[in-house]
């Protein structure tokens, strides 16, 4: 059984090579294939069970999430908690069929890193040029939207905008990073509290092709009237729950189509989806796309994730095999 703590975990994911990268981005979309495949077959035939999660949000205001999954091969369940002054966080089991305990992840950077991936499916795919990027958050799933765009986009983005309430010194110290690594890349922190914020907030949003929420907010980031008829790709990850929005029903419904990592989870959860009364017709999966061929648009390619237990369990265990090839990680051998 092997240990991995939040610095492990963060080692192996930040000194990723882009193979490495490309790997996980295939591995993690080939289980959304199959889980698309096989969701409507009788269990007994399910290579990926995917139970709806369970969820306990306490007097004190915190957000308890049970995520379990199996690809059967291996069984995960991951519970983070989620609360108002500590963030995300907790750990991810993962099993091997017969109930043997082969090891336990922090989840905080697994989280952040398979949502941010599974948004980079469609960001690879992507046509038009992805140029200018703008990222409205600063926390650790803003930090990896930012550092795959630049690893997977094969020197694409030459522009990342992040918009935030404050400067965080982690944001600010991958500023100082990813200078030293890309030095072609112009990054820029555009703060709430800027004087002539909304005029300067116009300029980025016209100017970007690439656009992510990665904010639990209850209100959207900018209204579609923003937007010119440029294309544009807009990823939404941020909001979770019925009364979340970060982008308004007009900019939600300016594709052909809205691509989801799970229409249940999807039409339960994602408050910008319920209140523009999304149907599921109006919804195509990840895991239904196959091929790498690039999208034929019409419109704006909109992509909201809301996560799902099988992104955890196909990560847990692709880190497990890294961590134990590198020789990262505590060994536990009589659990």
């Amino acid at each position: 059984m092997l240990i991995l703590k939040e610095r492990d975990v963060f080692s192996l994911l930040s000194n990723l090579s882009v193979p490495e990268c490309r790997r996980l981005l295939d591995s993690l979309h080939n289980s959304l294939r199959e889980y698309s495949r096989t969701k409507h077959a009788p269990p007994s035939e399910r290579t990926i069970h995917q139970p709806e999660r369970d969820v306990i949000v306490t007097k004190l205001g915190n957000t308890t999430l049970f995520m379990p999954s199996s690809v059967t091969t291996s069984t995960g369940v991951k519970v983070v908690t989620i609360s108002p002054t500590g963030g995300l966080k907790g750990a991810i089991n993962l099993f091997a069929p017969d109930g043997t305990l082969l090891g336990v992840l922090n989840a905080e950077e697994v989280t952040a890193f398979r949502t941010s991936l599974a948004v980079m499916i469609p960001f690879v795919r992507y046509p038009h040029p992805k140029t200018n990027m703008l990222v409205f958050g600063a926390g650790r799933q803003a930090e990896w939207h930012v550092k795959l765009a630049l690893l997977l986009g094969e020197g694409a983005v030459k522009h990342v905008t992040v918009v935030n309430r404050s400067a965080p010194r982690r944001m600010e110290q991958l500023f100082a990073t990813l200078k030293q690594k890309y030095p072609d890349v112009t990054l820029d922190l555009l703060l709430k509290t800027d004087g002539e914020y909304d005029a300067k907030l116009q300029e980025s949003i016209k100017a970007a092709d690439i656009i992510c929420g990665c904010t639990p907010s209850t209100v959207p980031h900018f209204p579609a009237s923003y937007l010119d008829h440029k294309p544009r790709y807009i990823s939404l990850i941020g909001s979770y729950k019925p009364e979340m929005q970060e982008v308004d029903a007009e900019t939600l419904l300016s594709g052909e189509y809205i691509y989801v990592d799970t229409e249940e989870g999807c039409l339960s959860e994602a408050g910008e989806l319920i209140k523009a009364n999304v149907q599921e017709h109006q919804l195509i999966e990840l895991g239904e796309l196959l091929g790498d061929k690039p999208f034929a648009l019409d419109g704006n390619l909109v992509f909201k994730c809301v996560g799902l237990g099988i992104m955890d369990t196909v990560m847990a265990g692709e880190l497990l095999r890294m961590a134990q090839e590198k020789g990262v990680g505590l060994v536990v051998d009589d659990f």
